[in-house]
């Protein structure tokens, strides 16, 4: 189905492995439900691959608008992590993290698998253009038996770039930076792992040439209280 807002946040990450049990408990029971009790937060899910050769976590907290990540409640949450989150957060690693402009959100449920593929826009090309481009692939994949919903969205770094308490907790990010991500839910991880190389050729055909592909299987979704 489509996406249940107008935007979201974007994490990929690893956890060192004496902290994985701990993260994953810290996650599901307080982290999660904390985001989610604030305004304009609206769906979470959680991804997990332990295949790939880093950022094997994957997570995405769907907003109403790009505001809802700086709503005065939210900031201060991110000043006052939890003593959980203060344990927790010195253990993340290769970070990325960013707000997202929804451009296009369909599809037909909440998929057990997915993929993402982060790239930058070549030089000239506008979202609205690029948007363009990409929409026979976002077409094609929305009619595969196996995929069950397609997202692409744009980065908003000046939305989720700002320096917090929390991210004082986490080793600085040096990821690289990206322009849009593809999202494709799929019924489940093999899915995910067998469609990716498929749609990596279709997005570097259409000429965007730099991505980063990654498959997750959905360990842990959660909706808000009201949602429930």
């Amino acid at each position: 189905m489509a996406l249940k807002g107008s935007a979201f946040i974007i994490m990929w990450h690893d956890i060192t492995a004496d902290a994985d049990a701990e993260y994953n408990r810290w996650h599901t029971q307080q982290h999660m439900p904390e985001r989610l009790d604030h305004p304009g937060f609206l769906r979470s899910r959680r991804g997990i691959n332990r295949e790939l050769d880093r950022q094997i976590y994957f997570t995405c907290y769907e907003g109403e608008t790009p505001e809802t990540f700086n709503s005065v409640e939210y900031q201060n949450s991110l000043n006052n992590p939890t003593d959980w989150t203060r344990q927790v957060a010195p253990a993340f690693r290769n970070f990325l993290r960013m707000a997202c402009t929804v451009l296009r959100s369909g599809g037909r449920g909440v998929g057990g698998g997915l993929v993402t593929t982060r790239f930058s826009l070549p030089a000239g090309l506008s979202e609205a253009d690029a948007t363009t481009r990409l929409l026979p692939i976002i077409d094609a994949l929305e009619q595969h038996d196996l995929i069950s919903a397609v997202h692409l969205a744009a980065a908003r770094p000046a939305v989720s770039g700002q320096a917090t308490s929390e991210t004082s907790l986490r080793p600085p990010m040096h990821e690289a930076p990206f322009d849009l991500v593809l999202f494709v839910e799929t019924i489940g991880l093999p899915e995910a792992q067998a469609a990716a190389p498929a749609i990596a050729a279709a997005i570097t055909a259409a000429g965007f040439t730099d991505q980063i592909v990654q498959p997750y299987a959905v360990a842990y979704t959660l909706e808000r209280r009201d949602a429930q």
